[in-house]
C-alpha cells in the first residue's frame, strides 16, 4: 500500500471511532424531591435514587456530597421550585442541568413528574409518567434520555404515552418442591424486608425539650473562692430544615441551680450526620453563639462562644433523648473557659 494510501485508511479509521465515541458527559445535579400528593418520604428518598442511578446509566456525573450541600443551600428556603433557583443550584454546584422531581403516590406505583433545567440556558422543559418502583430506574432512564439533550424533547415521540405498557418479564418458576413420606413440605419464607434508612428527624421538624448540665471554669477570676464546678438546668427548642437533611437551628436558655449561679443563653446550629440511620443514631458538631451572665460575687455579662460534639437517639418518631460534651469561651474582664456535659431529651412535633 501506497504511503498515500496509508494515510487515506488512517483517516477514515479516525473518522469512524470519532463517530464511534459518545457526548462527553455531563454534570447534572438531583435535587430533593417534592411531594404532589399521598407520597411518603420513603416514597421522595427511592424515586430520587432511582433518579440518581438512571443519570449515571446515561454516562453522566453527580456532583459531590459538598457541591450538593451548597446547591441545596442556594435557594431561600432550602427548597427548589422556580426556575431561577433551578439555574441557582446548577451553577452553585458547577452542574450542566438541573433535576427536581414532583411524586404523587398512587399506592403499588407513583407518578413522577420530572422538571430538567438546562443551567446554561434557562430552558425548562418537563415529562410524567406513572413509575413502577420495581423498574424504577430503567423507566426514568428513558425519560432522562429525552430531555437530558441539547435540542430537548423537540418533535420525538414519548414511548410511554402511544398505549403499549412495558412486558414484564417473568421470574423463572420454583423448582418443584419434593415431598417426603417422614417431612411435610413448608411453604417457601418472604424474604426479609430491608431495614428503613431514616432521616434526622424524619416528618417532624420542630423539637422541644429540657436538659441537665454540668459545668466547670477551667480558668476564672484570681479571687474567685468555692467550687469551680456547677449544676445547671435547661430548655431547648430545634427546628430540623427540610432542604437540607441533618441541619437543624437551636436555641437554649440554662441556669444553675447548684453551684456558681449563672444564666447562658445561646443560639445557633448542629449537622447530624448518620450513624446506623436504621436506628435513629446521628453524631456531629454544634456551634452556638450567646450570652453568659454570672449571678455570683462577679455579676459581668460576657459574650459566649460555645462548640460541641453531639450524640442523638430517637425514640420512634416523636422522642430523642441526646448526650452532648462542650467546651465554651465567656469573653470578659477577665474571661472564662468552660467545659462540661449534657444530657437532654426532646419531644418532636
Amino acid at each position: 500500500m501506497t504511503r498515500r494510501g496509508r494515510s487515506v485508511l488512517a483517516a477514515w479509521v479516525f473518522a469512524a471511532a470519532f463517530a464511534a465515541t459518545p457526548a462527553f458527559a455531563d454534570k447534572v445535579a438531583v435535587l430533593p424531591f417534592l411531594n404532589t400528593s399521598a407520597a411518603t418520604s420513603l416514597d421522595l428518598d427511592s424515586a430520587r435514587n432511582a433518579t440518581r442511578l438512571a443519570v449515571t446509566a446515561l454516562s453522566h456525573s453527580l456532583p459531590t456530597d459538598g457541591e450538593m450541600l451548597t446547591a441545596q443551600m442556594s435557594s431561600k428556603d432550602g427548597v427548589a421550585d422556580t426556575g431561577e433557583e433551578y439555574r441557582a443550584a446548577g451553577r452553585a454546584s458547577t452542574s450542566d442541568w438541573t433535576i427536581v422531581g414532583h411524586v404523587e403516590g398512587h399506592g403499588p406505583t407513583y407518578r413522577l413528574e420530572l422538571d430538567v433545567c438546562q443551567v446554561s440556558s434557562g430552558r425548562i422543559e418537563s415529562l410524567a409518567r406513572e413509575v413502577s418502583p420495581a423498574q424504577a430506574s430503567s423507566q426514568i432512564g428513558e425519560m432522562l434520555g429525552l430531555l437530558l439533550r441539547p435540542e430537548g424533547i423537540a418533535s420525538s415521540a414519548i414511548p410511554w404515552e402511544r398505549g403499549v405498557p412495558p412486558v414484564p418479564v417473568a421470574p423463572p418458576p420454583p423448582p418443584p418442591a419434593v415431598a417426603t413420606p417422614d417431612a411435610p413440605t413448608s411453604p417457601p419464607q418472604a424474604p426479609a424486608p430491608p431495614d428503613v434508612q431514616h432521616r434526622y428527624a424524619d416528618e417532624h421538624p420542630l423539637g422541644l425539650g429540657v436538659s441537665t448540665s454540668v459545668l466547670t471554669a477551667f480558668s476564672r477570676p484570681a479571687n474567685a473562692t468555692g467550687s469551680a464546678a456547677s449544676a445547671l438546668a435547661g430548655i431547648t427548642g430545634a427546628y430540623a430544615l427540610r432542604g437540607v437533611p441533618g441541619l437543624e437551628v437551636r436555641a437554649d436558655v440554662d441556669w444553675s441551680f447548684a453551684g456558681p449561679g449563672s444564666v447562658t443563653v445561646d443560639a445557633g446550629a448542629r449537622y447530624a450526620i448518620p450513624i446506623a440511620p436504621s436506628l435513629r443514631l446521628f453524631a456531629g458538631p454544634e456551634a452556638t453563639l450567646g450570652a453568659f451572665f454570672a449571678s455570683g460575687a462577679d455579676k459581668t455579662a460576657r459574650a459566649l462562644l460555645q462548640g460541641a460534639a453531639f450524640v442523638a437517639l430517637g425514640l420512634g418518631t416523636r422522642f430523642q433523648l441526646e448526650l452532648a460534651g462542650s467546651l465554651a469561651y465567656a469573653a470578659g474582664s477577665p474571661s472564662l473557659s468552660l467545659g462540661g456535659g449534657t444530657l437532654r431529651g426532646l419531644v418532636r412535633f
